[in-house]
This record gives structure tokens, C-alpha cells and sequence, in this order.
């Protein structure tokens, strides 16, 4: 029989002041953290990067569901009044069973079911997507998005996926500007058959993990022009806004600065420096979380 996990709450009650939590494997989900701050201003953050436990996307998918039911038990009882998946493995192997195990007046926003929509309404027909070895084995993203575009009639659609398995710690290294990340990048599109120059069929590329918006210079340089790369975190802040909104639990816009909280599991003096390039300024990492003593 499955141990539930129960945590003790630093706050008494949910209310629209309280904080979104949102957690990623590891930092990569700051950049969906900082999307909402820009977003959303007023509000507060409670953000959980499982560092001890990263990559997920090498981990298993019954792995992967363990620890994001563990950290979202966590982050709801700290009083976070929306859960938001900043990982694209977690969002892709264990958004039902994270929504099984918060409160049901809790949001679960992933960084998956946002970007299809918009790519829906949109109506983008040829689609690229590129992703840890996880989420393009899931296959989230394909399937996902071929029965969106058969529900607005978009018969001839086509999606393309493509495991990119070493960006994810090129970047983590700060290597997204590096000499080496244009051939790595170059090399993956080359072998999907998407570069400039090629008879290709995307005319819109999703980048599946949240790492990669840092290296987006890289990819519009070997993509060209005329493919369209999505810009996945600020997708997932409007989600977010949009269903805090019609929950009526927006923080109320008084002019002060929000107070965030940056938890990881594991605090290294790499993770510190890394965190200040995907928030966009400094932020003060702590060790905490699900596997630390209250």
C-alpha cells in the first residue's frame, strides 16, 4: 500500500496571496519561473529544482511520477495555490498522478497541454519538436498535438519529434553561447532533416525542455528564418494566469515586490551560478524540500 507523504504547512490557509509553486528536475524550470515574474509581478514563487535527483529525463517514467507526486504533496503543503510542472519529462510521465495528490482546488498547470493549445489556435500544421530522451519517448507532444489539429480539422497535419539528449547539460554548464552548442544543435537538426537549406517539413519548432530557450540564438541560427520557434515559458505564464484568474486567486496589484523562495535538493556552487543565467538576475538558492526534515 502507497505511504502518502504529509508535510507541515508554513501557512495557515490558501489564499490569493500565497504562492505558485513550481518545480523542474533541476534549475531549467527558472526560465518558466522567470516568465511568470514577468508575467505576473505581484506574484509570489515557492520554485523546488530537484538537483540530487537530475536529469529526469534519463530516469524512468515510474521514477519521474515518484518524485513529482512527492515534491507537488510538498509544495501544496506549503500553501502553494497552483502547482506548476516546469519539466518537460515530469509534465509528460506524471501530470495525472500530480493531480491526484494535491487538493482538488489546486491548479496543476504542465509546460505541455499550454504550448499545444496555442500551436491549435494558431493553426500550425507542421510541427518539430525536440526534447530529452523522456519526453520524446512519451511521445506527449505527438500525440498531443495531432488530436488537437484533427479536433480544428487540420487533417493534414504532421509532427516530428527528436531526442537531443546532450543539450540539456551543455546548457546546465552555461555552454548555450559556447563554441560547441552550434554543432551539437547543428548535428541534431541535420539528422532530423530540419536545417536551413534542406528539404524540410516543420515550419514551427516546440523546444521540449525548458532548458533550451537559453540556447534559442542557436537554433534560429541553424533553423533559419522561416521556421518559427516556440516560445514555450512564456505560453505556460499566460496558462498560469489564465487559471488563476478564473479561480479569482490573482495576488492583488499593490506595488510591492514579491518575495520568491528557491528551493533545491542538492546545492552546489555550479547550480548557484547556473540559477542566476535561467532567472535572468541573482537568486538566492537554499537547500530544502520533500527530502530535507521540517
Amino acid at each position: 500500500m502507497a505511504v502518502r507523504m504529509c508535510f507541515p504547512s508554513s501557512r495557515p490557509s490558501l489564499a490569493s496571496d500565497a504562492p505558485i509553486g513550481i518545480f523542474d528536475s533541476g534549475i531549467g524550470g527558472l526560465t518558466v519561473a522567470h516568465a511568470i515574474a514577468q508575467a505576473m509581478p505581484a506574484e509570489r514563487m515557492l520554485y523546488f529544482g530537484d538537483t540530487a535527483h537530475m536529469p529526469y529525463g534519463d530516469r524512468s517514467p515510474e521514477l519521474v511520477r515518484t518524485y513529482s507526486v512527492r515534491i507537488a504533496e510538498f509544495l501544496a503543503a506549503e500553501g502553494c495555490k497552483a502547482i506548476v510542472m516546469a519539466c518537460n519529462s515530469a509534465s509528460a510521465t506524471a501530470k495525472a498522478a500530480v493531480q491526484d495528490c494535491v487538493p482538488a482546488d489546486v491548479p496543476v498547470i504542465d509546460v505541455v497541454a499550454p504550448v499545444v493549445q496555442h500551436l491549435s489556435r494558431e493553426g500550425v500544421k507542421r510541427v518539430g519538436v525536440v526534447g530529452t530522451r523522456a519526453t520524446i519517448g512519451s511521445g506527449i507532444y505527438g500525440r498531443s498535438l495531432k488530436e488537437a489539429q484533427r479536433a480544428m480539422g487540420l487533417m493534414d497535419g504532421l509532427v516530428e519529434e527528436w531526442a537531443t539528449p546532450l543539450l540539456a547539460p551543455l546548457i546546465e554548464e552555461g555552454w548555450q553561447s559556447h563554441g560547441l552548442m552550434l554543432p551539437v544543435i547543428q548535428g541534431y537538426l541535420e539528422a532530423a532533416g530540419w536545417c536551413a537549406g534542406t528539404q524540410r517539413h516543420i515550419e514551427a519548432l516546440v523546444l521540449g525542455c525548458t532548458h533550451y530557450p537559453l540556447a534559442q540564438q542557436a537554433f534560429s541560427q541553424v533553423l533559419g528564418p522561416e521556421v518559427h520557434l516556440i516560445d514555450g515559458p512564456s505560453i505556460v505564464a499566460s496558462a498560469v494566469a489564465d487559471a488563476l484568474h478564473a479561480r479569482g486567486m490573482l495576488a492583488p496589484v499593490d506595488g510591492g515586490v514579491a518575495q520568491h523562495q528557491f528551493m533545491v535538493s542538492d546545492l552546489t556552487e555550479n547550480f548557484v551560478r547556473s540559477a542566476q543565467r535561467f532567472f535572468g538576475k541573482e537568486v538566492h538558492l537554499v537547500p530544502g524540500g520533500p527530502w530535507f526534515q521540517h
